[in-house]
């Protein structure tokens, strides 16, 4: 695994396909401090201050074009188990968002392209508030643990990376491996009930 790190950029997804289209292999990971352009599904803007996480991973799994939302679904049970483990009550908002305490902790974005009905590339974006300012609507992580009045476990952001591309790791690995419906229960499970 490569790691590219910046102080800020537009968007980690963006400089990720750059380096894709320069021949970086999958498995490349582009880390940024700050982001200018971040954003979200639906080309919704994602701000992206210092302070948090923002990441993003090239996968080339040359599956079929019509699993490319299984990427997605992946990361997110991937990423949300892997906290879980952390003792952070993650939910998810389905397809991509990461919720805490009914706020929005985080969100993904996968990116795919497709030649003659496979994907080819994809990589996964993935934005987690650690100490950064949060709209209303948000919330961090440092906020979570001083309003519970418990040491976290998870005391950097490094480690925060660290254990964010376990999570998408693991999600991918399951569908390498078994399928969607290995894991869709569980998936289920995690989503915020209305």
């Amino acid at each position: 695994m490569t790691i590219h790190r910046f102080s800020s950029l537009a968007s980690t997804n963006q400089t990720l396909w750059e380096l894709l289209d320069q021949g970086s292999p999958e498995g490349t990971v582009v880390i940024s401090n700050a982001q200018t352009a971040g954003r979200g599904q639906w080309g919704r803007q994602w701000e992206s201050s210092l302070g948090g996480l923002y990441l993003s991973l090239a996968l080339k799994p040359n599956w079929a074009a019509t699993s490319s939302g299984d990427l997605t679904i992946a990361t997110a049970w991937g990423i949300a188990t892997t906290l879980r483990h952390h003792h952070i009550p993650l939910q998810l908002k389905h397809p991509n968002d990461l919720f805490l305490e009914g706020r929005k902790l985080g969100g993904i974005l996968t990116e795919t392209r497709i030649q003659k009905g496979v994907i080819t590339a994809a990589v996964i974006g993935v934005g987690i508030n650690w100490t950064n300012s949060v709209p209303e609507v948000g919330i961090n992580l440092q906020s979570y643990w001083q309003r519970q009045k418990i040491i976290p476990q998870i005391s950097s952001l490094e480690m925060l990376e660290s254990i964010t591309l376990e999570g998408i790791s693991l999600g991918y690995q399951q569908l390498l491996t078994a399928s969607l419906d290995s894991f869709l229960p569980s998936y289920q499970d995690l989503l915020l009930k209305n």
